[in-house]
């Protein structure tokens, strides 16, 4: 399992999607898991025709060996099939899903992305069907959210306060289970009877759901530590991004997992400084009318002095990578412009990726 990870905008999905492409040429049997593609890059995996929860296949280039698939993650299609396997009866799991109190949790609860793609990852690692699966992770922020999914499933299911919402306990029968209880009368005059009796039924059937949801969390906590589980960050060359990745790499070496390489994508070359202006103008002024020579001489020399900052900002970010983690891998992908729209143009960039200092 490869858990690709960074700073949202650095194009962590496409490079998921080429790694996932890469090891699927050499024969694996590969799933890439993806949360949010762009427009493009679904086109390029075909995800603009599937169906969110549908595993669908990829046409690999000419000359691949094994076999590719692509996943949209769907939280709500995740949590449907965790209640029917893990509801007392099946009667008890139509009854969740159908109920419109777990349809809104499902859809609306704050981390629902992360708890979803912690279970979808488990559910596919227990069916062994691939040799290897990629997960594009949630930008950082939300990635550290699905590092602690686990930790915080714990707190949940352990809370009093959880045994109490769900009936567990004289207290919890005390306050849900009889007609005269406390929560039940103000749930009753603020939401209305029907209200009332979709909260009790959604309580009484979800609580058995509950322990599955904390097994799951204890098996996923070490599936992520376990030597089969590795993490590729990938980050752009912008200060923020890579005092981003610093962190977050500081991050995966305090919970125990491999990183197995960092990639810097959208890397420029050094530039060297610019020919002097007075030959940019004379070469410009064969080529524009005297009228616009001034202003195209201005824009081309600002381009420059950007693709400059830019080639600048390549070589400090993989000093800095370097310096900070002297033994991890650092691999660089160039700018590509516009981004892949097809398998071809992945493939392509999966030929494109450089060892640092190679």
């Amino acid at each position: 399992m490869l858990l690709c990870v960074g700073p949202g905008g650095v194009g962590k999905t496409t490079c998921a999607a080429a790694l996932a492409l890469g090891a699927a040429r050499q024969g694996k049997r590969v799933l890439v898991v993806t949360i949010d593609p762009s427009r493009r890059l679904a086109q390029a995996l075909g995800q603009d025709r599937a169906r969110a929860g549908e595993e669908l296949p990829v046409t690999l280039p000419e000359g691949g060996q094994g076999s590719l698939h692509a996943l949209l993650l769907a939280p709500d299609v995740v949590f449907d099939r965790i209640v029917r396997a893990y509801a007392e009866t099946p009667a008890a799991a139509r009854q969740i899903t159908q109920n419109p109190i777990y349809r809104a949790i499902a859809e609306n609860l704050g981390g629902a992305l992360e708890y979803a793609a912690m279970a979808q990852l488990q559910i596919l690692h227990a069916e062994r069907r691939y040799d290897l699966i990629v997960l594009d992770t949630p930008p950082t922020a939300n990635a550290i959210d699905f590092l602690s999914a686990p930790e915080r499933i714990h707190e949940v299911v352990t809370n009093p306060a959880t045994r109490i919402i769900t009936g567990g306990g004289k207290l919890g029968a005390r306050l849900l289970g009889v007609g005269n209880g406390v929560v039940l009368k103000a749930l009753g005059a603020i939401g209305g009877g029907e209200f009332l009796a979709e909260l009790g039924a959604f309580l009484r059937d979800f609580s058995g759901v509950l322990s599955a949801f904390q097994q799951r969390a204890g098996d996923f906590s070490t599936l992520l530590t376990s030597p089969e589980t590795g993490v590729v960050l990938a980050t752009s060359a912008s200060p923020l991004s890579v005092r981003e990745a610093l962190d977050f790499l500081r991050v995966l070496h305090d919970r125990g997992l491999r990183v197995d390489s960092v990639v810097l994508n959208r890397v420029l070359p050094p530039f060297p400084p610019p020919p002097p202006v007075e030959a940019v103008r004379a070469t410009l002024a064969e080529q524009v009318e005297p009228a616009v020579l001034e202003d195209m001489l201005q824009r081309v020399l600002g381009v420059y002095a950007g693709l400059r900052v830019q080639g600048d900002q390549s070589v400090a970010a993989g000093q800095a990578l370097t310096r900070a983690y002297p033994r991890l891998p650092l691999w660089l992908l160039p700018l590509r412009d516009p981004a892949p729209t097809s398998v071809a143009d992945l493939a392509e960039l999966v030929a494109q990726f450089v060892r640092w200092g190679s």
